[in-house]
């Protein structure tokens, strides 16, 4: 009995200097982490940062953060909390607070959810093994617009079939997007989104890690579309495809996109001043010419040379990433 008395006991002392050893290394890593960021540039802020959970949990409470990168994009918070299980370190849950706020040289936009949560596991080289993101009524107001939409949930995971984590399998469902009721009222348009769908793979430079996670650049490679569909009242759009991305960050590759209502959808691009009303006609006639006597219409989205192409006709400059 003894023996068991004694054995609880040291198990109970050696997990408690486990716990307290690495709240400190945590606490000393993200300290670090923030020092960093700061000689890159970066202006963090926090009012105070502290981890608890003693004795099954890292529980990380930062209090006030605000952070400003060199482009002059702001984003402050009341708080910003991360779990982990002190067994599973690898594996964090983040709590969102329901009120943000994101300033730059757009304006500043005020963010706000009925709950925001994410999760996300790492593998034992503190790379981006998967995660998810999970928010409930999410409104961005800005002096303006708002923009308000019902659920927004997104996911990301590296294929089991991937060498490392430079691939990432993505995922985002948007529900009941509501659009600000001037631009809806501009184009003529629902002004709910009925629901948008993004399945897609990507490669990266380099793996998602704790240099990212510092403040490092994500860079693109390739997106391979497998899935996009949007549903938004009386039009609607599908498409798949791949896209490189050149070290300028500039697109090349194709797209097919399927247009549902294919005339209605000219209307609106009309509206949107994406295509000149002087040549809205001459347009109607060549994709009359290919889509026939039906309402959906097929196009390859084509990005090369710098510009972007929907069948023959030139959109503009290709967007750079």
């Amino acid at each position: 009995m003894r023996l068991l008395i004694l054995a609880i006991l040291l198990a109970a002392v050696g997990w408690s200097a486990y716990w307290f050893v690495g709240a400190n290394a945590l606490e000393s890593t993200l300290r670090e982490a923030i020092d960093d960021a700061r000689a890159d540039g970066v202006e963090v802020e926090v009012a105070s940062l502290d981890v608890t959970g003693f004795p099954n949990r890292f529980d990380t409470i930062i209090e006030e953060p605000r952070i400003r990168t060199a482009s002059g994009i702001e984003w402050s918070a009341p708080f910003l909390q991360v779990f982990a299980l002190s067994y599973r370190p690898n594996q964090l849950i983040a709590a969102l607070p329901n009120e943000q706020t994101v300033a730059g040289p757009f304006g500043t936009a005020e963010i706000t959810t009925e709950s925001a949560r994410a999760s996300m596991t790492l593998t034992t080289a503190l790379a981006l093994d998967h995660a998810n993101l999970v928010v409930d009524d999410l409104r961005i107001a800005s002096d303006d617009l708002t923009l308000a939409v019902a659920r927004v949930l997104a996911a990301t995971r590296v294929p089991e079939d991937a060498e490392d984590g430079r691939v990432q399998n993505i995922g985002l469902t948007l529900d009941e997007v509501a659009l600000p009721p001037a631009f809806a009222d501009q184009l003529g348009v629902a002004g709910v989104v009925d629901g948008a769908t993004l399945d897609a793979t990507v490669t990266l430079a380099e793996p998602i890690d704790r240099g990212t996670f510092e403040g490092e650049a994500i860079e693109l490679r390739q997106i391979d579309i497998s899935r996009l569909d949007i549903d938004w009242g009386e039009v609607g759009l599908d498409a798949s495809g791949a896209l490189s991305v050149g070290a300028d960050g500039v697109l090349t590759g194709e797209i097919s996109v399927a247009f549902r209502n294919w005339s209605r959808a000219v209307d609106i691009a009309v509206a949107a001043g994406l295509l000149p009303p002087n040549q809205a006609e001459q347009v109607r006639l060549g994709l009359r010419f290919v889509a026939g006597d039906g309402d959906r219409l097929e196009l390859p989205l084509s990005f090369r040379d710098g510009l972007v192409y929907l069948g023959p006709f030139p959109l503009g400059d290709a967007p750079r990433l």
